[in-house]
């Protein structure tokens, strides 16, 4: 390991003692023996590690000129070993704002090489694209989705880390409780009844982006957090999807207001927001932690575009909206 950048700090007092030292640590003693250099400037190299200064800048002085600096990084190496000196290592950390800010950017990164060009939002540019199935297809799957998120919602609840976060996810429980019953009024409105759509399964990617956000809500819960401003729609001013709907004149009315409800509440409770000032709750996340999320975004970004590439394959190919269970 080099030494030469550490600012160490030490822990005792030393005073020569024959050929060697004698380090002191509040009241227990440590005889140091085979030292490399003279004791005397041994004394003297290492009551300059203070903390202020660089091991490089103790040994520019010229008083050590004429010791092999090998010999004196020796000596202090020893002296870590055995705990007289503390290495006094910056933690490899940053506030937990700073986290979720360069997790955004990754994000950021992969929404716009993936999901933003993902079939389903490409056709929703042009709503004349999209057969009204598909528009009655996302409804459903959104439903499926909103029901299960007690699924990952509520292992989080008690998180211990930091009370402030638990307060706010807390709040945003019991805010976003019951949403799934907005989009079952809409899906009633072409039909569907409460009856038929618990006969139903989801499609296979909504399942496993459920079980995916479950899974690290119960495992990981900062990972978790970092998922929820993209899943509540961070950024964003306007839904696309209930957008595209008004601007395509296929779907009834009745049907898009009770989905603009649950879309006008995370717009104005700005849900989209919940990532960052959880994480702005969080006082520091260990860098090694941060490369570990960033790792796992990919696979989440991969697996919320698959969400939307699946309801765009199977419901505009399909004149049956509903998958029963027989």
């Amino acid at each position: 390991m080099d030494i030469n950048d550490l600012k160490p700090i030490t822990r005792c007092t030393v005073e020569p003692s024959g050929d060697g030292l004698v380090a002191r640590v509040g009241d227990e003693e440590y005889l140091v023996e085979n030292l490399p250099i003279d004791t005397e400037k041994a004394c003297r190299v290492i009551g300059q590690l203070d903390g202020n200064r660089s091991v490089s800048d103790v040994l520019a002085s010229d008083a050590f000129d004429d010791i092999p600096r090998a010999h004196i990084e020796a000596m202090i190496q020893s002296f870590f070993e055995s705990g007289l000196i503390d290495k006094n290592e910056s933690p490899d950390c940053v506030s937990g704002f700073e986290c979720i800010l360069e997790l955004e950017d990754l994000q950021n990164e992969l929404l716009y090489k993936t999901l933003y060009r993902n079939v389903f939002w490409e056709k929703c540019q042009d709503p004349s694209q999209v057969p009204l199935n598909v528009f009655y297809g996302m409804a459903i799957e959104n439903y499926h989705f909103l029901f299960r998120e007690s699924w990952f919602d509520s292992p989080i609840l008690g998180f211990a880390t930091s009370t402030e976060s638990r307060v706010l996810m807390n709040h945003f429980f019991c805010e976003e409780y019951g949403h799934d019953e907005l989009i079952l009024k809409s899906l009633n409105e072409i039909g569907i009844t409460r009856e038929q759509i618990y006969r139903t399964v989801p499609l296979p990617e909504t399942l496993a982006l459920c079980n995916s956000l479950a899974h690290w809500s119960a495992t990981d819960p900062l990972f978790f957090f970092s998922t929820m401003g993209v899943l509540e729609g961070k950024d964003l001013k306007l839904d696309s999807y209930v957008n595209a709907m008004e601007e395509s004149g296929t779907v009834q009315e009745d049907f898009i207001k009770y989905i603009k409800s649950h879309s006008n509440i995370n717009l104005q409770d700005a849900h989209g927001n919940l990532s960052r000032e959880i994480f702005r709750r969080i006082p520091v996340v260990a860098r090694s932690e941060i490369e570990r999320m960033k790792r796992q975004t990919h696979m989440f970004i991969e697996i919320y575009d698959r969400f939307y590439t699946a309801i765009w394959e199977h419901y505009s190919t399909t004149s049956s909206l509903l998958r029963l269970v027989n």
